[in-house]
């Protein structure tokens, strides 16, 4: 006679917990490839920088001793020699940096180019798209699909890996706190079968990852979602309403003034007279877009952050101030978070040991994708084909 065998009953989790595990696979297993994707071009993007001044010799430029060409000079030797209509902004980065003079009046053609401030020598000249960092940060941002669709995409992807992330650790909790449990919650066993190695590698490098995994989770989502940007910006505030991360500026076409110099070098000059260190703090002017637009002087004392940079506003035409620099610190918590959301996003926060910290995190995240699924794998497999088990009594 052939019986089901009985079988031990086993004290069922809690409900949270079997929420959370539900949660962690199949949210896993949906948000996975973008997950893996956004993690490893995130950790491409941390050392750009660093890595533009070795491999790219055009960025760097011999410190001449003298003061820098003014912008207007750069600027008319950039449209001669490339032949382009006009500039959008002259970048001064340093006395042993070339300037940056961009180019964004054709959306279809943006260009770089960088130049010797002290010669005007000009060193190269690029198609912003065809840079290998810009194609990793759309890649990045929006997986090199139109923005409408990417950006959205990666957006709650990186909010379905926060929850991951969260349920993660509850399903890393153990029962019971034994030095088992504390072996195998906190130590990867390198020895062990190709099951159990990936296993720990899930598990163990999930946990010590997970702190700052959410941070840049949580900061992303900043840049990718209008919605949850305005609520920390509200929340950090005490209530108060976001202005966006790009505030419109508008320029009186009514007003003129007459000066002997151009624009461009009259702001400059403003700089110059502050008795700013030019070595030590990058400058950018933008020019006014349109009948309508502004001018923009960026000054950021530490290059290779953000959170320090002011940013003020000057009239088209008669480049009067419109909106003074609001330096770190200065305004409310919102503000304050803002400024700090994009150092702490890249890991520029503490120079170069949180972007290595940062960098192993997002390699940690491309992989904890893949490991979970692995773990996953054999499991799907057996419920597909599983029998009911029996006994010859």
């Amino acid at each position: 006679m052939i019986t089901s065998r009985p079988t031990k009953k086993k004290k069922k989790r809690s409900v949270f917990y079997r929420v959370s595990a539900w949660l962690h696979l199949w949210l896993g297993l949906v948000s996975g490839i973008i997950v893996v994707i956004v993690s490893i071009t995130g950790a491409i993007l941390t050392f750009e920088q660093e890595l533009r001044i070795l491999l790219q010799p055009y960025q760097t430029v011999e410190d001449h001793g003298k003061p820098f060409l003014p912008p207007s000079v750069l600027k008319q030797k950039t449209i001669e020699g490339y032949k382009i209509p006009g500039i959008s902004h002259v970048i001064y980065r340093g006395r042993n940096r070339s300037t940056i003079i961009t180019w964004y009046g054709d959306r279809k053609n943006f260009l770089i180019t960088w130049i010797n401030p002290y010669t005007g020598k000009l060193l190269k000249q690029q198609p912003l798209e065809e840079d290998f960092y810009r194609i990793m940060l759309t890649g990045h941002y929006q997986l090199w699909l139109p923005r409408n669709i990417g950006q959205p995409l990666v957006a709650y992807a990186t909010l379905i890996f926060v929850i991951t992330l969260i349920t993660g650790m509850v399903l890393w909790w153990p029962k019971k706190w034994t030095r088992s449990t504390r072996q195998q919650s906190f130590f990867i066993k390198t020895k062990a079968s190709f099951k159990r190695l990936n296993y720990d590698l899930h598990n163990v490098l999930g946990f010590y990852s997970l702190l700052i995994a959410l941070i840049l989770g949580l900061t992303g989502m900043v840049y990718g979602m209008r919605w949850f940007s305005n609520s920390v910006y509200w929340a950090a505030s005490g209530g108060e309403k976001s202005k966006g991360r790009f505030e419109r500026i508008k320029s009186d076409s009514t007003l003129t003034a007459v000066r002997n110099i151009p624009d461009e070098d009259f702001i400059y000059n403003k700089v110059l007279a502050r008795k700013i260190d030019l070595s030590s703090v990058d400058v950018t002017i933008g020019f006014p877009y349109g009948k309508a637009g502004a001018w923009n002087l960026d000054l950021n004392p530490k290059p290779g952050t953000r959170y320090l940079e002011t940013s003020e506003s000057y009239e088209q035409h008669s480049v009067k101030l419109l909106k003074a620099g609001m330096p770190y610190g200065q305004g409310n918590g919102g503000d304050t978070i803002m400024k700090l959301n994009y150092d702490l996003h890249v890991g520029a926060i503490g120079g170069i040991l949180t972007k290595i910290i940062a960098f192993l995190v997002c390699v940690i995240s491309a992989s904890l994708p893949i490991t979970g699924f692995i773990i996953w794998l054999p499991k799907g497999n057996k419920k597909k084909n599983k029998k009911p088990k029996a006994a010859l009594v």
